[in-house]
């Protein structure tokens, strides 16, 4: 480890003795976290209740019972570098820690129409799609969830030139062959698709070809890309101005008939980030009708250890809104973050502060395993946020017991059965 590594573990160390009352490596305290706990308790949580029954089907009192999640069914993301994967991270070297909690990546930097069809009437370029095509083959393998990132621009900047000088229905033509030339390809290995973006700002598609070709384009998402989900996506939406006329884009793309699956909002923080007034601005992130998604989060401070606590502000209060789906990290290493102070690893691939916070809450701290006793009817309630659970017990001769259930967002309890195969019987451990 260098001096600097050391050092910032030192003062990573010294915070946490200064912030008393953390938990698992979390930087902040105060009243207003207590409060934050019970928002995205009552949000995004579902009472399970547990029944342990004996090899009689009698209700066991005092068992052990042991629910670990196994798969999170909110997005914890990471948006790739434009080479892929990183050097280290997602089990390859030594410092697993910081990984284990992501369960999906963003290919948006590496997906750009520039760069998959720079020339007209090509098909894809093979170099950028096998680098694609790898990516995904290890996405896949990992069991991680995959956003493509942006499909088609409304900023005439951020299309191959040649396209940019298109119109009428050469333009309509060129946009829907290259649509069909990406789902031909990795349909069915992407799960969103931002489909046309950066439209605050531009709106070149349905100035030179109409929103017909807009309408097409959200609508053979599903067809093309069975599974897949077509998502509206805009920068920096979270500020009152953008936020507004992100408001009235939606508006109108849902006059115009535009079958947006999800909205998906490109964010950046600095400076110091303030609780009250961001709570605020996401009051109105109810009002979206359609599920939300952070497909790129960068958070700075005036050091790492600000970055970090402001981090952390960011994310409790985004989890407290139940229509937020997931949050993709943009700022990896210093250089993708937009401030560096706010990357997640430094460059000798260590978790920074920011690093260990995403670590310490989505798994120390919101996925963490929970050991129960069952009460003297055999019961162990829990409030489990939706995802994939493995929950076992072992009996007093020793023998065991465990099924695997998912957890779903509910008003009404989550039931589960843990009884022991009877002589005869096919069904042992059993989810309701």
């Amino acid at each position: 480890m260098n001096n600097r590594s050391g050092i910032r573990l030192l003062i990573w160390g010294v915070l946490l003795c200064v912030c008393g009352g953390t938990v698992s490596g979390q930087m902040l305290a105060g009243p207003w976290l207590v409060e934050s706990e019970k928002k995205i308790d009552a949000a995004r949580k579902t009472d399970v209740r547990v029944i342990v029954l004996d090899g009689e089907g009698r209700p066991v009192p005092g068992a052990g019972v042991r629910i670990v999640q196994t798969r999170r069914a909110f997005h914890v993301g990471l948006v790739l570098a434009e080479n892929g994967w990183p050097k280290q991270g997602l089990g390859r070297e030594t410092h697993t820690e910081f990984w284990r909690c992501f369960n999906a990546v963003s290919l948006e930097r590496m997906t750009g129409w520039p760069l998959l069809q720079p020339e007209p009437g090509s098909g894809l370029d093979d170099e950028q799609v096998g680098l694609i095509e790898r990516v995904l083959d290890e996405a896949e393998a990992r069991h991680l969830s995959v956003r493509w990132g942006p499909l088609i621009s409304a900023d005439a900047g951020r299309v191959p030139g040649w396209a940019a000088k298109l119109s009428g229905e050469a333009l309509a033509e060129a946009v829907h062959a290259y649509s069909e030339l990406v789902f031909e390809r990795f349909g069915g290995r992407v799960d969103q698709y931002d489909v046309y973006t950066q439209t605050l700002g531009h709106s070149f598609v349905e100035n030179k070809a109409g929103v017909s070709a807009v309408r097409r384009l959200y609508g053979s998402v599903p067809v093309k890309s069975p599974g897949a989900r077509a998502c509206a996506r805009f920068d920096d939406g979270l500020t009152l101005g953008r936020f507004q006329m992100m408001q009235r884009k939606l508006t109108a793309m849902s006059e115009a008939f535009i079958p947006v699956g999800v909205v998906a909002i490109d964010q950046r923080f600095n400076g110091a980030l303030e609780r009250r007034s961001l709570a605020r601005m996401l009051l109105k992130i109810d009002q979206v009708r359609q599920p939300v998604v952070i497909s790129g989060l960068t958070v700075g401070g005036d050091s790492e250890v600000n970055a970090a606590i402001n981090l952390e502000t960011a994310l409790r209060t985004l989890m407290e809104h139940a229509n937020i789906e997931g949050i993709w990290f943009a700022g990896l290493t210093p250089d993708l973050a937009a401030e560096p102070s706010g990357a997640l690893v430094d460059e000798m691939g260590l978790p920074t502060p920011s690093g260990k916070l995403i670590d310490s809450l989505y798994d120390g701290h919101w996925g963490a395993d929970i050991d129960r006793q069952a009460d003297e009817l055999g019961n162990v309630r829990a409030r489990l946020f939706p995802g994939a659970y493995r929950i076992s017990t072992t009996f007093a001769d020793g023998s065991s017991c465990e099924t695997e259930v998912s957890v779903e967002k509910s008003a009404d309890p989550r039931v589960v059965v843990l009884e022991p195969l009877r002589p005869g019987s096919t069904i042992g451990a059993e989810g309701e």
